[in-house]
């Protein structure tokens, strides 16, 4: 609580880091359902889920350590590459969520809010966390021990099931001994040790005063706190510095990206569609193809939103829904994904051309670190550009 102007002006003084992003960290991520309705309950709901992590790892270079999938409620732990963890976690919950409200004939939200997450340095509590959510479901009153629960990761780490080849179980089983079978052994007693163990705030994404004050005297700022994160000293220190970097690139090169009006001239350079006929009534087979596909990149390659390119176009959101809705049932044409390709690498061109002119007005004369920013920015959206689902295109599923 805020109780006095000094507090109201270091509030408002107090920047927001997005979430910090450290190769090779491990993050603790919950996802929660709206009105905490029991959804993964729906006949094929968990399985479905599975399949769409599966989907999401082959897509990412981020390794699933453990999971576990409550009624109401997802628990993974994560360890993350170079790409962000936003990038994985709404590319698996928009896919399941799709599948959800089709299956149930519902439209509206599924997931209650963005994730919460735990960053955590995998050396000092890789063992501890995974204990941590494989003994969820004995908190929560489901069942008695870990290994009673078949929609967690526990069976497959104690051998009682075969792992998927998508989890990496290996790495904490092999911290406890140098062969897998007796490390699964000393595992399922450790486990089974801590079933009475309580329920922890700082797993649960909650930052206590204590936390926030320690990191904020490590960072020697004022900083918003929004999740845990820990581990020793050097790692937090590490893990807001590496982000207090990527915020003041971010920050140089804050216009160099790709807007609705770039997509359109795109497609009108592949198409060979005179620009005026997209913008214009018509409705004739070509400006409505072309419409079609400027719509399909920017939605659904891109993950924006609908309203852009409805403004663009002179039309209600409600439109450009149907519009993509009728795509993806009749399909994508051979003659119509071959555009979209070709499109995706003009974009691709035309933000490098964006970051470099960029760049040269900032009059930024280190070549390492423009390159290395460069690079990054071009993993950005390379990242959406891959994923054909990366984004919900109606917003409402989220």
């Amino acid at each position: 609580m805020l109780t006095s102007a000094s507090d109201l002006w270091f509030f408002l003084r107090m920047p927001r880091y997005a979430r910090p992003h450290v190769t090779g960290g491990l993050f603790h991520v919950i996802s929660r359902f709206h009105n905490h309705e029991y959804l993964m309950d729906v006949e094929g709901a968990r399985d479905r889920y599975l399949q769409c992590l599966k989907t999401g790892l082959a897509r990412t270079d981020a390794r699933l350590i453990a999971y576990c999938l409550m009624s109401s409620h997802v628990h993974l732990v994560l360890q993350l590459g170079n790409r962000t963890l936003g990038s994985f976690t709404r590319s698996v919950n928009v896919g399941w969520a799709n599948w959800l409200n089709k299956k149930k004939k519902r439209i509206g939200t599924v997931m209650a809010d963005r994730p919460h997450s735990v960053l955590c340095d995998s050396d000092t509590y890789a063992l501890e966390l995974v204990r941590y959510v494989h003994n969820n479901p004995v908190r929560a009153g489901v069942v008695s021990r870990a290994a009673e629960c078949s929609w967690s990761s526990h069976r497959a780490y104690i051998g009682l099931e075969d792992p998927p080849e998508w989890l990496d179980y290996k790495p904490v089983l092999l911290r406890l001994a140098d062969d897998v079978k007796h490390a699964r052994k000393i595992f399922a007693r450790h486990v089974d040790g801590h079933r009475q163990e309580p329920r922890r705030p700082e797993f649960s994404g909650q930052v206590s005063r204590k936390m926030a004050a320690h990191i904020r005297e490590l960072i020697k700022g004022p900083v918003e706190i929004s999740y845990p994160v820990l581990g020793p000293d050097e790692f937090v220190l590490r893990a807001f510095g590496e982000q207090e970097r990527a915020n003041e690139d971010s920050a140089q090169f804050y216009h160099a990206s790709i807007g609705v009006a770039d997509v359109l001239r795109a497609v009108c350079e592949e198409t060979g569609i005179e620009r005026s006929l997209l913008l214009g009534r018509s409705r004739i087979a070509q400006a409505t193809r072309g419409r079609k596909l400027v719509a399909w990149v920017w939605c659904e390659r891109l993950g924006r939103p609908q309203m852009p390119v409805a403004d663009l176009f002179g039309l209600r959101a409600n439109a450009i829904c149907q519009m993509l809705r009728r795509m993806r049932i009749e399909g994508v044409t051979q003659k119509e994904a071959g555009v979209i390709e070709k499109v995706v690498r003009g974009i691709r061109r035309r933000l490098i051309r964006n970051l470099e002119k960029e760049r040269k007005q900032t009059g930024n004369h280190n070549p390492r670190a423009t390159r290395s920013l460069l690079l990054q920015r071009l993993r950005e959206v390379d990242e959406r550009l891959s994923d054909d689902r990366a984004g919900e295109t109606d917003g409402e599923n989220l």
